[in-house]
């Protein structure tokens, strides 16, 4: 749990406050302003009403551009700022500019070389890697991109049955199936395991099992966390406050058009887009900010601007070399690598971008195949499969595994730090049953997080799968940010804790981070029991994964050159061979590069969360109003940092996450160090006093450096 400084909790609650209550006073003014504009929409009824744009009309307009002076303007955006090169360690950021209070950003021809503290590149996959960029090029022209169909249909390849083989054994299990996309998995597999399902097996049995009941224990932490700060509470409150008289205003002044609607209903009610209005416009331009270059350590941020407030930002063809702190390229394998690119590019050669098919089908080639048996090798697990997108990976796989009738999904928030308190979720549930009819549950999964990635906290496995064991509940560990990039040999969270992947009845993880390609995998033990009326069917869990879950059935297959890219990585991530030397240093380098600039961040007096190890590190921002501070004055000085704001986190916890990578080196890490520590004295983050014995040491070994 976060602990709040209670000053800081103080002055963001009031800044909410303030912000509120001044945002109501506007809106007033503007209702009586607007008065027959707001009643001039021919019969419509207004689309938003109320709260629902008073985020963003009163805080995001405000804060998403920078008001500085430069020679072409005004300099512009926190929130996404274009950068126009690979988002490395440096990277270019397009700066933009607004001439109508922030509606709008217009992008100019400045380019900025920014060091990169917001990208997730933890071990510098995302810039060019001379292992697995040729690799990836060479799988294009063997496999073509995509396969264009589903796995049952022209998608399925001898890459993808390959991919499936490394997931397996990369995993630790007997077998496993990817999917296209990751998101896809988990929602697509659950499904299956728990509920009511069609099965085709190798001996040509056709049957029907009914489990009538299912229940999924998920950490509420998954990407999340609920934390309450009184001083940002405060500033929400004012936020509040102020957009609802600002609503106010606007009702008076708009009435008009508010009720000229011709008899249709407002599409946005109440609070549903006050967020957007009153604060997320504001700082709008902090938030996906153009790249136009491959996301090294550096790349090039391309620069907008707004001439509306925000509203909208304009695109300019200026472009900032920035410093990458925000990708998900932990091992570097996303830039070009000398290794895996020629790979990727004779793969395409062969195969094409595409199967244009599914993988029953005709999208199944022999790099499909290869990279299932290296990544179940990898994982330790008997087998894998692969699929397209991580983000289809656990949507489509958790509906497959826990079937058509599972009616209970429970999240909790102190699974990460305490799991003692699953083992009594799972006493209460298994005692109570099912909702209504009290009748034993069929099926229980909890599922985990190797690393969270909006906490950079390492989750407590061994004592989890002890719990789970005790209560015979299966353990599905979400490894999307884990695997490659912690571990000696990069094999995730199992390896870094000491835990055996047979212990972990599935495993899940994605080809986008680490690996420096796209897709996802799950990989398991070769038995799964399924019920069928009064027997028993024996059947490889990913065999029976293939046969059911609709993201391998009727999705195209992972693009060849991408399956080859992981294969590459894979390689050299897995020390074997000629890769050992190129592995390994990956591997060191982006540990080290983690465990020294988090000791640094904690020294100076920042608020930094997760453990040791972990490449994500979220700083604590809190108040709304740093958020588009600390990113513009960050971009400033050619430095591109992520920060996170509600949805993606609890209204009350925003946060600048920075993701290190194995290409950054140990000169980038020392000027962003510099840069956020000037910023953030500026800004006013450090919640924590830094020793000053540590600080006059610190300043000797960046001298030294």
């Amino acid at each position: 749990m976060i602990a709040i400084p209670y000053l800081t909790a103080l002055t963001t609650f009031f800044s909410y406050v303030l912000l509120f209550a001044f945002g109501q006073i506007r809106d007033i003014f503007r209702k009586i302003t607007d008065w027959y504009s707001s009643n001039n929409l021919q019969g419509y009824a207004p689309i938003c009403l109320g709260l629902e744009d008073f985020y963003i009309r009163r805080l995001y307009l405000r804060i998403q551009v920078l008001h500085y002076v430069v020679k072409a303007g005004n300099r512009a955006d926190c929130f996404g700022r274009p950068i126009s090169s690979a988002p490395d360690a440096w990277f270019d950021v397009v700066e933009r500019y607004s001439n109508d209070n922030n509606k709008t950003l217009i992008r100019t021809s400045k380019i900025s070389r920014c060091l990169n503290l917001g990208s997730y590149n933890y071990l510098g996959f995302a810039a060019s890697d001379e292992y697995c960029t040729p690799r990836v090029i060479e799988s294009m022209k063997k496999y073509s991109p995509s396969t264009c169909s589903s796995r049952v249909d022209a998608g399925t390849t001898s890459l993808h049955e390959e991919l499936e083989k490394y997931v397996a054994n990369f995993v630790g299990k007997p077998a496993a199936v990817v999917f296209g996309m990751g998101y896809v998995t988990n929602s697509a597999i659950l499904p299956v395991l728990m509920g009511k399902i069609d099965l085709v097996c190798d001996l040509e049995l056709v049957a029907s099992f009914y489990l009538q009941g299912g229940l999924i224990i998920s950490d509420s932490l998954n990407h999340n966390s609920i934390v309450n700060a009184l001083t940002t509470f405060f500033s929400y409150v004012l936020l509040f406050a102020f957009g609802q008289i600002r609503d106010i205003f606007r009702k008076i002044t708009d009435w008009y058009s508010s009720n000229n609607l011709q008899g249709y209903a407002p599409i946005c009610l109440g609070l549903e887009d006050f967020y957007i209005r009153r604060l997320y416009l504001r700082i709008q331009d902090c938030f996906g900010r153009p790249i136009s270059s491959a996301p090294d350590a550096w790349f090039d941020v391309v620069e907008r601007y707004s001439n509306d407030n925000n509203k909208t930002l304009i695109r300019t063809s200026k472009i900032s070399r920035c410093l990458n702190l925000g990708s998900y390229n932990y091992l570097g394998f996303a830039a070009s690598d000398e290794y895996c690119t020629p790979r990727v590019i004779e793969s395409m050669k062969k195969y094409s971008p595409s199967t244009c098919s599914s993988r029953v089908d005709a999208g199944t080639t022999s790099l499909h195949e290869e990279l299932e048996k290296y990544v179940a090798n990898f994982v330790g697990k008997p087998a894998a499969v692969v699929f397209g997108m991580g983000y289809v990976t656990n949507s489509a796989i958790l509906p497959v595994l826990m079937g058509k009738h599972f009616n209970s999904c429970f999240a909790f928030t102190n699974l990460v730090t305490a799991p003692s308190h699953l083992e009594e979720v799972l006493r209460e549930q298994i005692a109570e049953g099912q909702p209504r009819t009290h009748r034993p549950w069929k099926k229980i999964i909890v599922i985990v997080e190797g690393i969270y990635s909006m906490e950079g906290e390492l989750c407590k496995l061994p004592e989890i799968i002890a719990i789970c064991k005790k209560y015979k509940a299966y353990t599905y560990l979400d490894e999307a940010h884990s695997i490659g990039a912690v571990g000696k040999t990069g094999r995730g969270v199992c390896e870094l804790l000491g835990v055996d992947p047979v212990d972990v009845d599935i495993m899940m993880g994605t080809f986008t981070k680490s690996f420096g390609s796209c897709g996802g995998y799950i990989a398991g033990s070769k038995v799964a029991f399924a019920p069928i009326f009064e027997y028993t069917l024996h059947l490889e869990l990913i065999q029976y994964l293939k046969f059911t879950c609709p993201a391998h059935l009727y999705a195209t297959s992972i693009s060849p050159p991408a399956a080859e890219q992981i294969i590459s990585a894979i390689k050299d991530d897995n020390l074997m061979s000629f890769c050992f030397v190129a592995g390994a240093q990956k591997l060191a380098r982006i540990r080290e590069n983690s465990n020294f600039f988090r000791s640094e961040l904690q020294k100076m007096g920042f608020e930094v969360l997760g453990d040791n190890d972990s490449p994500v590190m979220p700083i604590m921002l809190y108040n709304p109003a740093k958020i588009p501070a600390f990113s513009r004055e960050c971009l400033k000085q050619n430095v591109a940092v992520v920060t996170v704001a509600f949805p993606a986190t609890p209204l009350l916890l925003a946060r600048a996450r920075i993701c290190l990578s194995a290409s950054h080196t140990k000169e980038d890490l020392i000027q962003a160090l510099e840069v956020i520590s000037q910023v953030g004295d500026l800004v006013g983050i450090k919640y924590f006093p830094a020793e000053p014995k540590k600080q006059q040491e610190e300043e000797k070994m960046l001298k030294l450096e």
